[in-house]
């Protein structure tokens, strides 16, 4: 050694090249630090004493390769290393040292912590010599240098020899962990056959190896085509499922984790899966056996933690029964904490997945898990982890089969449970309940609040219970108002709150003293009536892109601009525009009316007959002032629309009457002339279809086709027109948005035309200050209300069958901890956080659901006009 450190001082390096003599010396050098072959690992594994000599000596040769390459780093090239060819003498030692660096990098039988200390330090200088900041950049930007390792590696980890050199099989294991993903796509065919070998071993510790080195593999080739049409997964599949049998706790979990890889492989690719019955469900089937026989503590504990990966792509009526069998069997043997937790972790797994079947098989799980619970209650120290996650499960199961949890709630154990877990919702529960007086309940304590806004009086008891879900009593309804986006889109797009007040007094006043229309009606009826008007109305234009409905828009528009131009054409228009004063939202009437009615019938009313469409607009507002948001007195006491107008109501009555009439005036004119074959709006084909009896039952009748035209046209006619009046508001408070939504329409749009439903995504600013106006001026606060059809669960309440339930526009829009600022003009909330593009619209300002999406497209077209 101290020849060789002579030679180094007067060396020279040129070109990545090491004269014959000073390389004679690295090959030696590196051949004694390199871990011996032990043939004795054939009949056993190798322990200590048979890498005594080894043991004494390595710490040495790590030393002198550190004085080495001390010596050498500065005398080289470090671009020259990179480039020359791979036979370059200096790139080679690198590779050596690397494998050296592999077999020492955990603690094992052939070292100790010093040798794994100084076989770090060694990587360092690794990394000097390659010009890398680490070993796995250097794996990734030179393949060619990861190919020439395992080339290298290779004849230790033949099929007959690889047992003898363990120190190899943990470089090996070492080196593809050090690869990023998914650099390994470009050496799977290389790497694979190594694990497979060593996998084909009795000694468990060499197949948890090879299992942890295929599930590196995997993780590499995931959604890689090439590997699975050559057959390489389903040879790992064919090789690990034999393994499924055994009971090695082991290699149980990282087998388990190999095999959910390949499965979901294969069926994010194969197209050509048989869902009846599938590999997964080989192997859930197999899993489940051992579970169901198995008593051993250590092997439960690793089934039930393999199980939860395996559980999705599968059919939960196949399994969903089985499970809550071994889950129910598992709880009532709680003598392993460890065991315990991952079994009620898999509870939730299931019951999340299999919510559908859970109902079917919920008996059992109720069961186990009430006499869980009282067994650990009873048990003075506990896991408290444990008691939260078994509440949990309760909690889960408890809102998937609220019937059934119903039937048992007067149990105290199951009281005890709820209370900590659970709010329940129901008629005596005034936690977050307003207080209720005779006759109109909560109603006066919302009029003694607000009494011209009614609804407001909600924001003081939400700030008061600390509840974004408040009760209320509207006369003898219990009633449960949302004000917080969660629920109230839970709520909108849930099924089982499809219900509607048909019975109140002013649903059935406005519709002929019957249960007709699509706002206040609800069941089968209501399903046939909105299918049937939404496929046809679809087709003219409703609530999508039409740009027949959108050329009409815009000739409306120039009509609009050309009045406030030029002046009125007649005596009429002069009430609603004199020199430069304009009538808000007066003047916007025949555009939104016309719209509306161009697809109810086929045919749009020229200039001037626009009179007709501000009577009709007008009947809409007058509809909408007259009914108070919370449904009002009338709604709670009928009687009181004898009254006159004190409440309201004959202004509700007049307007919708209003239009009400104008939709049968069209109708009669229709069965006057009969001429409906040529026209192609809604309501002569409604009208066709009913004159052709293509209707088989008594609910499609001329009565039901005018409350029909009725609700569809409502919002288009009152809320249009009042929106855009709300943003012209806007404008002229924050000039500074007008300018900047007009520059950029002016970029994209030009001055030569007006914007069309194309130019909406180009537009982000100004698309986001539409949001932020329809946020702000919430025209409808309280939206129409709900009715629970059965009894259900919302955000943690049970919610018993006839709940009425409110959900609360203005709230929601206004609210702090959602919005941070909601009191603040700021359009700026709706778009990305690089400002360029729009983010998510968190807004409801029409609600929810198709009724109200034609308001939406049509009001969004004509703001991006103005």
């Amino acid at each position: 050694m101290d020849t060789l450190m002579n030679d180094l001082g007067n060396m020279s390096i040129s070109n990545g090249q090491i004269n014959d003599a000073l390389w004679d010396h690295w090959m030696n050098l590196i051949n004694k630090i390199y871990v011996p072959q032990q043939m004795i690992a054939l009949t056993r594994p190798c322990d200590e004493k048979d890498y005594e000599n080894y043991r004494n000596l390595v710490d040495k040769y790590f030393d002198d390769i550190q004085s080495l390459l001390t010596r050498i780093l500065p005398y080289t090239n470090l671009e020259q290393i990179m480039t020359t060819k791979s036979s370059s003498s200096i790139k080679t030692i690198g590779m050596h040292l690397i494998l050296i660096i592999g077999e020492h990098s955990v603690k094992n039988v052939w070292n100790n912590p010093i040798t794994i200390t100084k076989a770090i330090n060694l990587s360092l200088d690794i990394c000097k010599l390659f010009n890398v900041s680490t070993l796995s950049q250097l794996f990734t930007t030179n393949s060619d240098i990861f190919d020439n390792i395992l080339l290298m590696l290779r004849p230790k980890l033949l099929k007959d020899i690889w047992k003898t050199y363990p120190s190899a099989v943990l470089c090996y294991k070492w080196l593809i962990h050090q690869i990023e993903i998914p650099g390994l796509q470009k050496h799977l065919f290389n790497v694979l056959p190594t694990a497979l070998i060593i996998y084909d071993d009795f000694v468990p510790e060499n197949r948890v190896i090879a299992l942890e080195c295929i599930d590196q593999i995997l993780r590499h080739s995931s959604m890689q085509r090439e590997f699975i049409d050559n057959g390489y997964l389903n040879v790992i599949y064919d090789a690990l499922e034999r393994l499924t049998h055994e009971r090695e706790v082991r290699y149980i979990i990282p087998l388990y984790g190999c095999i959910t890889r390949i499965l979901t492989n294969i069926e994010l690719v194969n197209d050509t899966i048989n869902f009846e019955w599938s590999k997964r469900d080989d192997i859930i089937a197999t899993l489940l056996d051992n579970m169901e026989l198995e008593q051993n503590l250590e092997l439960r504990h690793a089934y039930m933690t393999s199980l939860p990966q395996l559980l999705t792509n599968i059919s939960c009526a196949k399994w969903c029964e089985r499970l809550t069998r071994i889950l129910a069997e598992y709880c009532e043997h709680h003598t392993d904490l460890r065991t315990l937790r991952v079994t009620l972790q898999t509870a939730e797994t299931v019951l999340t997945l299999f919510h559908i079947r859970i109902p079917a098989h919920c008996t059992i799980l109720y069961s186990a898990f009430l006499k869980l619970h009282f067994d650990l209650m009873e048990t003075p120290t506990f896991d408290e982890e444990i008691i939260r996650c078994l509440e949990r499960c309760i909690h889960l199961l408890y809102k998937l089969t609220p019937t059934i949890g119903s039937s048992i709630i007067r149990d105290d154990r199951m009281r005890t449970i709820m209370k900590n877990s659970l709010h329940i919702v129901c008629p005596d529960d005034t936690k977050y309940c307003i207080w209720r007086l005779p006759v109109w309940g909560s109603y006066w304590i919302l009029l003694w609040g607000d009494y011209k806004f009614p609804h407001n009086t909600i924001q003081y008891y939400m700030k008061k219970y600390k509840s974004k879900i408040i009760g209320c009593w509207l006369g003898p309804a219990y009633t449960i108002i949302l004000n917080d986006y969660v629920s109230v889109k839970e709520v909108l797009s849930r099924k089982e709150f499809d219900g509607r007040l048909h019975e109140l007094y002013p649903a059935k006043a406005r519709a002929f003293g019957k249960k007709l229309g699509i706002f206040f009606n609800d069941g089968w009826v209501w399903q046939e009536q909105r299918r049937f008007a939404l496929h046809n109305l679809r087709n003219f234009g409703f609530g999508r892109r039409h740009f027949q409905v959108e050329n009409e828009l815009i000739d409306e528009l120039n009509i609009l601009i050309d009045t406030i131009k030029n002046g009125p054409v007649n005596q009429r228009e002069k009430e609603v525009i004199n020199g430069d004063q304009v009538l808000f939202p007066t003047i916007l009437f025949p555009i939104s009316a016309n719209m509306i009615w161009t697809i109810m019938s086929g045919e749009r009313l020229d200039r001037s007959n626009h009179e007709l469409l501000r009577k009709l607009c007008h009947s809409a507002c007058c509809f909408q002032k007259g009914g108070d948001t919370t449904g009002g007195a009338v709604s709670i006491t009928g009687w009181l629309s004898y009254f006159g107008n004190l409440f309201g109501f004959r202004d509700f009555i007049n307007g919708n009457q209003g239009i009400i009439d104008f939709v049968k005036n069209y109708i009669d004119n229709m069965k006057k002339n009969d001429s409906t074959e040529n026209l192609m709006g809604f309501l002569p084909t409604y009208w066709r279809e009913m004159k052709n009896n293509s209707f088989d039952n008594e609910n499609f009748s001329e009565e039901q086709l005018i409350m029909i035209a009725v609700d569809f046209m409502f919002p288009a006619l009152s809320a249009v027109p009042s929106t855009i009046t709300h943003y012209f508001k806007y404008m002229m408070h924050h000039p500074d948005v007008m300018k900047r939504a007009q520059d950029e329409i002016i970029n994209v749009v030009g001055r030569e035309r007006l914007p069309n439903w194309d130019d909406r995504k180009k537009l982000p600013f100004t698309e986001a200050t539409i949001r932020e106006v329809l946020r702000m001026e919430t025209l409808t606060p309280w939206s129409v209300a709900h009715k629970c059809l059965q009894t259900t669960t919302l955000q943690d309440y049970i919610i018993p069958v006839d709940t009425i339930i409110v959900t609360n526009l203005s709230a929601m829009h206004s609210d702090k901890d959602f919005w941070g600022d909601p009191e603040v003009f700021r359009p700026e909330r709706f778009l990305s956080d690089d400002g360029k593009n729009l983010g998510k619209d968190w807004s409801l300002p029409f609600g929810f659901g198709m009724i109200l999406l034609y308001t939406f497209v049509t009001l969004h077209l004509i703001l991006l006009c103005f």
